[in-house]
């Protein structure tokens, strides 16, 4: 009997591997959304002195330091994980094994890139 079967979601324990799988799409749906205003930001910052100053005071707010630290992470992180994918698919750390230590490291250094990073700009 092949009937459907109601899966839920959220008591299946995915392994580590596939929790940095699916990080990595939902980082990439952040830069995707994010990308458009930091690169108005960007924009509106370049174009005269006083926009310069407006957006330095923008990097005050809490709120915004906090959601650009974000972004810069996901950035990194969807770097770094699409390198562990890259290798992944040359046919190297292709075993149980190897796939949890690569997402391993893949947490770590991007877990030691936020604090690195948030102790540098903050």
């Amino acid at each position: 009997m092949n009937s459907p079967r109601y899966l839920n979601l959220f008591k299946i324990a995915l392994p580590l591997p596939g929790v940095s799988s699916i990080l990595h799409r939902i980082s990439a749906i952040a830069i995707f959304v994010l990308s458009l205003p930091m690169m108005g930001i960007l924009v509106f910052s370049l174009s005269s002195e006083a926009n310069y100053q407006i957006i330095n005071s923008l990097f005050q707010n809490l709120l915004f330091k906090s959601l650009f630290s974000l972004f810069i992470t996901a950035i990194f992180y969807h770097f770094v994980s699409g390198l562990r994918h890259l290798v992944m698919d040359f046919g190297y750390w292709e075993t149980l094994r190897a796939g949890r230590m690569s997402a391993l490291a893949t947490f770590i250094s991007t877990g030691l890139f936020f604090f690195s990073f948030l102790y540098l700009a903050w």
